[in-house]
This record gives C-alpha cells, structure tokens and sequence, in this order.
C-alpha cells in the first residue's frame, strides 16, 4: 500500500513542534481536552498496541468484503469496537460529543456539523493518523489510516446503498469501469479505501499538526469524506442505471461453488454443453486434442482421455466453463472476442492455477482429483483441454 515520506521525529521532538501557545479558545480546548490525551495514551506501547489490535480486529470483521474488487456490502463493526476505542482514549460517547461539540462552535456556531458528530471517533482516528506521521510509526499509521477510512467507508456506502446491494449488478458495473477509475487501479476494495484516505490525507498533510486550529481538522474530515462521496456518487448512478436496464453478471449455484458469469457467457456455455452432450466430435475425438493438451501437461492422452470423456460430470465441466470465463473475462478485464485472439492462446497454459484461485476459500483442482480419484495433473491437463475447446468451437462459431 502506498506510503507517505515520514517525517525523522522523536516523539519528544513531536510533542514540541509548537512551543507557542494557541490563542484561540478552540485550538485550546482542541489540544487539551482531545490531542493531549490521546497523544499520552498512545506515548505507551502496550496502549499503542491495544489501539492497533481493535484495527486489526475491525479489518479481520471485513477480511472477505475488503478482499472483492468492488463494494459488495456494508461494513461490520466487531462488538464494542467503539466503545473500546473511546475506552481506550479515556472518553465515553457523551463526553466526547459534548467536547467536540463545544470545539466545533469555533468553526461555525451556525452549522451542526452532523455528519462529524454522528461518528466523533473519526477524530480520534485523524488525530492518531497525525501523529503517527509525525513520529514515523508506520505500523500505528498504518492502522490510523485502515480505521478512519473503514470508517468513513461506511456511512458512505450507507449513504448510497441502504437497501441490500445486487452483487451480480455491482460486479457488471465493477466490470465495465475503465482504468482511469482508482477504484480499478486499486485492484481490491482495502486497497481502495486506504488510497483514498491517503490521498486526502496528503492534501492536509503539512496542517494537521498537535496545534491545529479545529477548522484544520474540519477541513480534513470534510476532505476525506467528499473524497468517498465523490467516488461512490459516480459509481452508484452506474450501479443503479444497470440496475434498471436488468445488467448484471449472474450467479450459479451448485452445491458448494459458486462463480460468477455474465448473461452473455452463460448463453455461450450453455451452447458449449449442449454440443458436448451430443459427443461433439471435437471434444470427443481423441486425436484432435488430447495429444497436444497431454504432451503440452505432460500426462498420458489415454488417462486424460477417460477423464474427460467418462468420470468427469457435465455438471462439473460447466463449472469450469463458467471459471474459465470468470477468470478471464471478469478478474482480468478481456472480451468474450478474446477467447479467440492469441492473447487466450497464452493463458491457457496458466489457467488451471488461476482458477483454483478464482474463488476464495474454494479452490477446484484438489476436490475434482479426490471426487474422481485422479491425480492433480490430469485435473489441470483437463481445465486447458476445455479452454482449448472453448477457443475452438468459438473460433469456427465467427467464421
């Protein structure tokens, strides 16, 4: 993950970078009743310890949903999560309400600033995330950072999903984004958010210091949170005009695997199996290409033959299809038309390793080997064998 140049402090010399006393009545109470003592609880390493373990805990709750490559539901907060962190620091919600509160007035007595208030420890965290950079803790900035964006993250993706999100419509969308969108460049969603909160955090980088005015630390919390709004904004009206128009990438389930295709594909594989139950000859002839697959793996054409032609069910050789596409289409970013282009040519090789990593917590090869008492070899040699003839009859199918 990306990482800030960290400023060559002690925690001694941080303390003092100001020496002047603030004169504003909000910069006072700011340090006094806020900074200063989260800055004394976290000068203790097992308490800068127990800060890092309630982070841990918290991405642990979101392990599967931070891993996806785009949103796909609301963020979990362990129990008590917040009442550890306000613990922690020595503050209860109402204390640390009314402070805030009594601080924000200096900015703007006019304003509620609700949204700062109905999550105060997005403060605890921006402090942390500060003071952190300053000493050049990269561990505990680390997780100042993971848990202020988490955070944020959430009452974002609440904002813009509230009713239970289509994970088929979202990963159709996720799917059509062009590289320019970070969420993309990101490559998966923990990535995405900390990015994000970085990238914020940068802007204000040089300002967020233990003698910060309270409209500094506005202007940061504002920052990071039009930051999300802005990115969640302009997917969300994806999300749901694809939602509208029925676009989605579908689920199949059977037994225990699920994976995920398009509409598109699925016509495609349907048509694959139906051609396979008919003994096509292409994927039943043993001389066409078994002999180039087995050499090409290594295994006997006769084993793999039988394989492929009487133990394996059709059932799990639409999986397959199905991972085939997933793999290649959606995870890596092709078009159906690329079956046909040399580009597939050079990963069919590489697809049996791919897809055993498609779906998380469920890999292929190993199950397939022991349910039909074959050896991995011939399971892998098997997956390029369908690829392979996934590209041949699409191949004929454009002429």
């Amino acid at each position: 993950m990306f990482l800030m140049e960290y400023y060559d402090l002690s925690e001694e010399e941080a303390l003092a970078i100001v020496q002047e006393s603030a004169t504003d009545a909000g910069s006072v109470t700011l340090r006094e009743q806020i900074i200063d003592p989260i800055i004394a609880v976290l000068e203790k390493p097992k308490e800068r310890k127990r800060y890092i373990d309630y982070g841990s805990d918290f991405l642990s709750a979101n392990a599967e949903m931070l891993a996806k490559e785009y949103p796909t539901k609301s963020v979990s907060f362990p129990r008590k999560y917040v009442d550890d962190i306000l613990d922690l620091f020595g503050f209860t919600i109402d204390t640390l309400k009314k402070t805030v509160k009594e601080i924000l007035k200096s900015v703007n007595a006019n304003t509620s600033f609700g949204t700062i208030m109905a999550s105060p420890t997005n403060i605890i965290h921006s402090i942390v995330l500060s003071y952190s950079d300053m000493i050049g803790n990269r561990e505990l900035r680390d997780s100042a950072r993971q848990q202020l964006g988490l955070c944020v993250y959430s009452n974002t993706f609440n904002k813009y999903f509230p009713s239970t999100l289509n994970e088929g419509v979202m990963a159709y969308t996720y799917m059509n984004l062009d590289g320019s969108w970070g969420i993309v460049k990101s490559e998966n969603m923990i990535n995405w958010i900390c990015d994000t909160t970085e990238t914020a955090f940068g802007f204000w980088r040089s300002k967020l210091s233990l003698q910060m005015s309270p409209k500094i630390l506005v202007d940061f919390l504002n920052r990071v949170r039009n930051s999300f709004n802005q990115n969640m904004h302009g997917l969300a009206n994806k999300y749901y005009e694809n939602k509208d128009k029925g676009n989605l990438i579908g689920e199949d389930l059977k037994g225990d695997e699920d994976y995920v295709v398009t509409s598109n594909t699925t016509n495609i594989r349907n048509n694959l199996m139906r051609l396979i139950k008919d003994k096509d000859t292409i994927y039943y002839d043993k001389d066409k290409l078994y002999p180039y697959i087995a050499n090409m793996k290594n295994v006997k054409t006769d084993t793999l033959y039988e394989y492929s032609t009487s133990k394996i069910s059709y059932d799990d050789i639409s999986i397959i299809m199905d991972l085939i596409f997933y793999v290649f289409i959606v995870k890596e970013g092709n078009a159906v038309e690329d079956i046909c282009s040399n580009k597939f040519v050079g990963r069919i090789t590489n697809l049996p390793t791919a897809i055993d990593r498609a779906i998380q917590g469920k890999p292929v090869i190993s199950p397939l080997a022991k349910k039909y008492d074959v050896s991995d070899a011939i399971v892998k040699a098997h997956i390029c064998l369908v690829a392979a003839y996934m590209m041949r009859r699409l191949n004929e199918a454009n002429k």
